[in-house]
């Protein structure tokens, strides 16, 4: 009964978007932002909802209602209680959008995951096996004796301690937050003082504990600025470290808000601030820092919440889609290609891609073992390829790895793979001359060069 007058209910709230005059208004084909579609719907002027600035009364309060994303998507494709059906009006992308701005919107609760970071005296010899002890002990060396000492300790015990290594990146990220509180919040000094090692989980780590205290309304005005100092004398890989781990950091101070997070994202200064900023939401929705179960995830629809959110985000959603796909699938590397073939039109490259980072992260980098797996992806082999030459010249902050890689692959795809290399090595320097010679160090591969250029790739 309960559910039978929810569904009504809900009917009854969306039952005036779309009604009247607003019904013969379509939203552009083009739109795909959720709450620009709520607006030219007509749903602003129904319902009261407090992210749209809208009072509406002639449905019920959204904001007190707080409806699902699948209720809200089956409403608005098939009407239904005195609301049209909007199937022909809006695109599937488009009514996906509004859910989940609707969704986000309404959400009852935003609370942080990441508690603030206090000191204790831990040290790294008294921790055994215990990841929540390393984190700790590390976090602790990085507060009372600097970053560079505890992350030089860091990569000695990498070398030494497989367990350390396993738990790398979780790791990193706590030698961050020790670092930012050291410096008591400078965001600027606590990079400058930091190293990529281990994916860049120290970067990450600053930037999740950055909003501590910030109110809704403030979060895209405070993330314009942390990154400023950093962008403006750091190499353009630093200055992505610290966009991206905004993304991060978003998420875990919203509780896994995905839909606030990425609005935040879109309010940042440049395209490229917005864009590599998803990347960091994305990360972090499917591989929680924190352990923590995002609802923006779905066994049943391993491709969600790609499927779903704006065409401007599936590009970093599609990038690091395989991350939740693989353990779903029971880290079968042959299925999860099987998912990466039904990506939406567009994207099985980018899925692929995805398949690649996940190689090099899952093998530790080991060579010979992305090559097999890469070739289980059959005509997307160069995909896989070029995703996991570029996740190893990232994480390595070098191509040394990553030209192994090419060298060793199909003549075919050889010089494709290489350009991934030299995306990312482009972003060490902003010298022409300095990317031409460490691709040269490397390769004579042509492609290294145009790649780190940003040229298209040589057809």
């Amino acid at each position: 009964m309960r559910r039978t007058g929810v569904a009504l209910l809900l009917a009854a709230s969306l039952a005036g978007c779309g009604g009247q005059a607003a019904q013969h208004r379509a939203a552009p084909a083009a739109a795909t932002d959720g709450a620009a579609l709520f607006a030219s719907a007509g749903c602003a002027g129904c319902h009261t909802l407090a992210a749209a600035h809208s009072h509406g009364t002639t449905g019920p309060n959204l904001d007190q209602l707080a409806p699902a994303y699948d209720r809200i998507v089956k409403q608005v494709q098939n009407g239904g209680a005195g609301m049209p059906s909007f199937r022909t009006k809006l695109s599937t992308e488009q009514i996906r959008a509004v859910a989940l701005y609707v969704t986000g919107a309404t959400a009852k609760s935003r609370v942080s995951v990441a508690a603030a970071f206090k000191p204790d005296h831990r040290t790294v010899q008294s921790c055994h096996a215990d990841s929540t002890c390393f984190q700790q002990a590390f976090a602790d060396l990085a507060y009372y004796r600097g970053p560079k000492v505890a992350l030089a300790r860091f990569v000695h015990e990498m070398r030494t301690s497989s367990f350390v290594e396993e738990n790398c990146h979780r790791i990193a990220h706590a030698i961050g937050a020790g670092a930012l509180t050291r410096f008591h919040g400078d965001v600027g000094t606590a990079f400058a003082r930091g190293s990529a090692v281990c994916w860049s989980g120290y970067y990450h780590g600053i930037l999740e504990r950055a909003f501590q205290g910030i109110p809704d309304s403030r979060l895209a005005t405070v993330a314009r600025g942390l990154c400023a100092r950093v962008e403006a004398h750091a190499s353009t890989f630093i200055a992505y470290q610290c966009v991206h781990g905004l993304g991060h950091g978003l998420m875990i101070y919203t509780g896994y808000d995905l839909p606030l997070a990425l609005h935040t994202c879109d309010r940042l200064r440049t395209q490229w601030d917005q864009v590599s900023c998803t990347g960091g939401v994305f990360m972090e929705n499917q591989s929680s820092s924190y352990g923590f179960k995002s609802q923006w995830l779905r066994p049943k629809q391993p491709l969600y919440p790609c499927t779903a959110v704006s065409r401007r985000h599936k590009l970093y959603c599609y990038l690091m889609v395989t991350s939740q796909i693989l353990p779903d699938e029971g880290y079968s590397w042959t299925k999860t290609v099987a998912v990466c073939r039904r990506s939406e039109p567009g994207w099985v490259p980018t899925c692929f891609q995805s398949l690649g980072r996940d190689a090099s992260g899952q093998t530790r980098g080991r060579v010979t073992k992305i090559e097999r797996i890469c070739r289980v992806a059959g005509d997307m082999e160069r995909e896989c390829l070029l995703g996991a030459a570029k996740d190893l010249t990232s994480n390595d902050a070098n191509g040394r790895r990553a030209a192994r890689l090419c060298s060793g692959s199909p003549a075919a795809v050889r010089a494709y793979c290489f350009y991934g290399v030299g995306e990312i090595l482009g972003t060490f320097t902003a010298d022409p001359r300095q990317r031409a010679a460490q691709c040269r160090a490397l390769t004579r591969e042509r492609s290294c060069v145009a790649g780190a250029n940003g040229r298209p790739f040589p057809a």
